[in-house]
């Protein structure tokens, strides 16, 4: 069984959830792609001053640290850290890489965080050519085969960059951006609020609008499904009253007539009309019956059906059929009684017409608030899908509807058919 417990939530939940959810994957990913970008950004701003600061901090150490001006160096690496606060430490090596100055922030960084850029000092030689007393030029201490200017790398500066102060810095325009967009979530949310509640007010007005009419269009069924009863039960009169009390007389009257006439034509002719008059009667008792069933008066309807069960199964049709009844039905309404019959008798019909079954079992059963029925045959079933609901089916699903009921029909292709049928009483 599947979880579905929005199946329980009202319209403007839902209509709350379907706007919710969008915008809070939005807001998250907005949220995200922020936190990455000032991460980047800091990466990015990173590897980009800690070279350049290193290469300018050696092209301007390169006198200090030839001419051993150490104080000066620290001077200018100190004030260089107090107007940086994203370069953690500073350090001036020589050329055998021993440090000659340092200069680091009083904050702490953890080591990971660190990153290290290292640039060499370079000394630039130019050899200036000077005249000899005998006028000739000449380069003083100027090693063979040097060229006019001569780099030496005297020494390296080092220095450690930490991300604190800049994650500080893109922290705060994070929280800008987050306050921002939580303001507009904050907007957005109130918006669908107002927006579901409108909707929710609406489809509210509309649902009831319909219930109304539903409950109209059951009443109407009721009263069709009345006014056909009673036709039919005014028809049943007028054939039992009228047609079939002429029948009879017609009967005694050609049984006179057979009596008073001698050996011959009239005499058959008479008894002729005798069998006519009996078979007009037993169809007419028949029709009755079947416009208005006297025994669901007479037996209620465990007796009507099971006297219905036993009729089909006389019928010669090679379907057997069975009724299984559990309760008392005594205290069943008039209405739901002859409801309930109708819907077994065009059940038990269509098993008869279609469903080419050998057995076919009807099951009633009262309960303290509804009445229960299944017709379940072992034909050769349909296709729901492609089969399309006759004129039995509809009626069956309509008297069904205007009871507050409901209906299940349970079949496929030579898997037989079942029909399960709810009525509240």
């Amino acid at each position: 069984m599947r979880w579905t417990p929005w199946r329980q939530w009202r319209v403007r939940a839902r209509l709350l959830a379907m706007t919710a959810i969008p915008l809070a994957y939005l807001f998250c990913t907005f949220v995200w792609y922020a936190y990455q970008s000032r991460l980047a950004e800091v990466r990015e701003e990173m590897a980009e001053r800690g070279p350049l600061v290193a290469q300018v901090l050696a092209d301007s150490s390169e006198f200090s640290v030839v001419s051993r001006r150490y104080d000066d160096l620290r001077l200018t690496l100190n004030g260089l850290l107090r107007t940086d606060p994203s370069i953690y430490r500073i350090d001036v090596l020589d050329g055998q890489r021993r440090t000659l100055v340092h200069a680091a922030a009083r904050a702490g960084a953890s080591a990971a965080e660190l990153r290290y850029d290292e640039a060499p000092i370079r000394k630039r030689l130019m050899w200036v050519s000077m005249l000899a007393p005998d006028g000739k030029p000449y380069q003083k201490d100027r090693p063979a085969g040097a060229s006019g200017v001569t780099v030496e790398t005297v020494g390296y500066v080092r220095v450690t960059m930490s991300p604190s102060a800049l994650l500080l810095k893109q922290t705060r325009r994070f929280y800008v951006e987050l306050a921002v967009g939580s303001l507009g979530l904050l907007a957005c949310a109130l918006l669908a609020w107002q927006l579901a509640k409108g909707l929710d007010a609406s489809l509210q007005a509309s649902m009831r609008a319909l219930r109304e009419a539903d409950d109209e269009k059951r009443r109407l069924i009721r009263k069709v499904n009345t006014a056909v009863e009673d036709e039919r039960q005014s028809i049943a009169l007028e054939i039992h009253d009228e047609l079939n009390a002429t029948l009879i007389a017609v009967r005694l009257e050609a049984q006179r007539i057979a009596d008073l006439s001698p050996e011959g034509e009239t005499r058959d002719k008479a008894q002729s009309i005798i069998r006519l008059a009996l078979g007009l009667y037993n169809s007419g008792r028949s029709l009755v019956r079947r416009l208005r069933p006297e025994v669901l008066d007479m037996l209620g309807l465990d007796g009507a059906v099971e006297e219905m069960a036993r009729h089909y199964d006389n019928a010669r049709g090679g379907c057997r059929f069975d009724l299984r009844a559990r309760g008392d039905f005594s205290g069943v309404e008039k209405n739901i009684a002859i409801s309930a019959y109708r819907i077994v008798q065009e059940a038990l019909s269509n098993v008869v017409k279609h469903a080419r079954a050998s057995q076919a079992t009807v099951t009633l059963a009262r309960e303290a608030d509804a009445l229960r029925m299944q017709i379940a045959d072992n034909g050769r079933g349909f296709d729901p899908a492609q089969a399309s609901a006759g004129i039995g089916l509809v009626g069956m699903r309509e008297r069904v509807y205007a009871l507050n009921g409901s209906i299940a029909i349970d079949t496929g292709l030579a898997a037989g058919t079942r029909i399960a049928i709810v009525i509240p009483l």
